[in-house]
């Protein structure tokens, strides 16, 4: 009689759920790196905006010019404020899903190591009425050759 493990479509669930679980989190931990470049590259552009700013100052400029600018700046600071935000939330839904991730593989290896416990005794049941029938037949062949 082969090994039949009664909660087995249990585990097939809970390894489908782990993997759903895992691909979630990959996909938000792709979104966190996205957010990432994208909130450097707007760091990167201020740099260089606040750095043509700074030649332009030194050769001069009107009025207008440097309210502008000045705008302009003020615009840098606004998006790279609001990315940074993105990317504060997306960390806090990565960090959400990581730990719904590590609670699904958790309840997968429970039931795994459940699986893997009933298994080994199933084994070591199988091993012993093994025994227990080479055992017989030798008594049995070793009783025939005595009388």
């Amino acid at each position: 009689m082969a090994f039949r493990f009664p909660l087995q479509a249990l585990l097939r669930y809970r390894e489908s759920f782990e993997r759903f679980e895992r691909l979630r989190l990959e996909i938000v931990t792709r979104e966190v790196v996205l957010a990432r470049q994208h909130c450097e590259q707007a760091r990167l552009e201020r740099e260089r905006a606040l750095q043509e700013f700074a030649n332009k100052l030194i050769r001069g400029m009107t009025g207008a010019e440097l309210r502008f600018e000045l705008a302009g700046d003020r615009t840098h600071v606004r998006r790279l404020a609001a990315l940074k935000e993105q990317v504060a939330k997306l960390e806090d839904l990565q960090r959400r899903q990581l730990a719904a991730f590590c609670k699904a593989q958790q309840q997968r290896k429970i039931l795994e190591n459940l699986r893997n416990r009933q298994h080994a005794t199933y084994r070591l049941v199988q091993n012993r009425r093994t025994q227990q029938q080479l055992d017989e037949r030798f008594l049995i062949l070793r009783g025939g050759q005595a009388g």
